[in-house]
């Protein structure tokens, strides 16, 4: 996938639907080093969100960004089209975010010198 960066980008929520009524929300997160995932949740817009997607971390907002850019150029070809309304599964998605959160920390390795450990 070719990132797509905007002239003018949008860091808020983006959210998608079809003319079957199948919504895609995308959410930007920073995670807690200062990279950023994306995160994608789908399901039918009267529903909680069937899917989730997670992709990143991203080095920048703007890289990750484009990544959202690129895949939303691709879900418009596949008859997608924006709506002006409000997130509905904003509270799935921080969820899935302090998931990827936890995990991160947990994984953490403590790599800092102490001479008794070589003894």
């Amino acid at each position: 996938m070719k990132l797509e960066y905007d002239q003018n980008p949008d860091s808020s929520i983006m959210v998608l639907e079809n003319d079957r009524r199948w919504r895609i929300e995308m959410y930007l997160k920073a995670n807690e080093d200062e990279t950023y995932t994306l995160v994608a949740m789908s399901g039918i817009a009267t529903q909680p969100a069937e899917l989730s997607k997670l992709q990143g971390p991203y080095q920048t907002e703007e890289q990750a960004q484009a990544a959202r850019s690129a895949i939303a150029k691709q879900l418009y070809a596949k008859g997608f089209q924006p709506l002006r309304q409000h997130s509905i599964w904003q509270i799935q998605a921080q969820k899935a975010i302090q998931n990827v959160r936890q995990t991160r920390k947990a994984s953490q390795g403590d790599y800092r010198f102490h001479p008794d450990d070589v003894l």
